[in-house]
């Protein structure tokens, strides 16, 4: 067996079961790939109405809500694949998808693969899709090949050798964020290489399709990277994170970081927030490619980010005095 995919799911059924029926009109020789579902949890569990016994084969792991990084070391354990490709349960391919992972492990030795995640076509009608997707693909690389950032990683499309995955020990079981970048510093720690594949492009079908549910989803992601923030505290982006969500430090930082701090605190108030929310509902209407509108939608992303970031600490310093 060539490749195993692995994908995690936790209640997507109808979305995965997109997923798999594309990842199954594969130009890849079906009998070279399997496809293991880790059904993490679901309710009613995970089960598929056609005869996925034939190749390319479709094997459903279930586990009780272990969280991602446990189900996709868990599909990997179980996989019979030489290559594992990871992808998310709300992932469309295309039919070269496979190909693709597969020949960037033939051009570079001890290599994590990363291909390109997009929004559908029709998101880009939309102010805050043209918005989102630019964000998105702020710092990704513009061409195939290599790249230098250590932790250049997503797990939602992404490929390695099983051998060298499990020399690594998998992702970290103990991070429910960011996991995907800290098994990235761990591969590069060791010598690894990070290639970034813009021809492995797939479309991420997922519903934070407006600013109030993509504010919603970066602040509860804010709030579960504090473990990564602690193991990596001077990885320049966890710095960067620190200088401007952290506490204010009156006179032991520059004045201004803490002005910057003290306005983030007012900004990310309930009433702050939903003023900005409904600035950013009638620029969408009238002027939606506005900068006005885009700054708007920053300024409530990191209002959201800082919220997570701020209760991530309280809730640690919670503990503390608990203990």
């Amino acid at each position: 067996m060539k490749v195993s995919i692995v994908i995690p799911t936790h209640n997507r059924l109808e979305k995965l079961r997109e997923t798999v029926e594309k990842l199954r009109l594969q130009d890849f020789p079906n009998d070279d790939y399997e496809i293991i579902v880790v059904d993490d949890g679901s309710n009613p569990p995970v089960v598929f109405e056609k005869d996925f016994t034939v190749s390319p084969n479709v094997k459903i792991v279930r586990l009780e809500g272990e969280e991602r990084s446990v189900a996709r070391n868990k599909g990997t354990r179980e996989a019979q694949g030489e290559l594992i490709i990871f992808i998310d349960d709300d992932i469309f391919t295309n039919s070269d998808f496979i190909e693709k992972h597969w020949q960037a492990h033939q051009d570079f030795s001890d290599l994590l693969a990363i291909g390109e995640i997009l929004l559908p076509e029709d998101t880009q009608d939309t102010p805050f899709g043209r918005f989102r997707q630019r964000l998105e693909k702020d710092g990704i690389p513009r061409k195939r090949g290599l790249v230098d950032e250590k932790n250049f990683c997503a797990a939602g499309n992404a490929s390695i050798k099983r051998d060298l995955f499990l020399q690594l020990n998998g992702f970290d079981t103990t991070l429910t964020s960011a996991e995907d970048q800290d098994f990235a510093l761990r591969h590069t720690a060791q010598g690894g290489q990070i290639a970034f594949l813009p021809e492995a492009s797939v479309i991420h079908q997922d519903k934070a399709l407006d600013i109030r549910g993509y504010c919603q989803r970066n602040e509860w992601g804010s709030r579960l990277m504090l473990p990564f923030y602690e193991l990596y505290p001077d990885l320049s982006p966890n710095v960067e994170r620190e200088r401007i969500n952290g506490l204010a430090k009156w006179g032991k930082e520059p004045l201004l970081n803490s002005f910057r701090k003290a306005i983030k605190t007012l900004l990310s108030s309930k009433v702050s927030v939903n003023i900005l929310f409904k600035i950013a509902s009638t620029l969408e209407k009238t002027k939606p490619d506005s900068s006005a509108l885009d700054k708007v939608y920053r300024l409530l992303l990191g209002a959201h980010i800082f919220r997570g970031y701020r209760a991530a600490m309280k809730e640690k310093d919670n503990l503390k005095i608990g203990n």
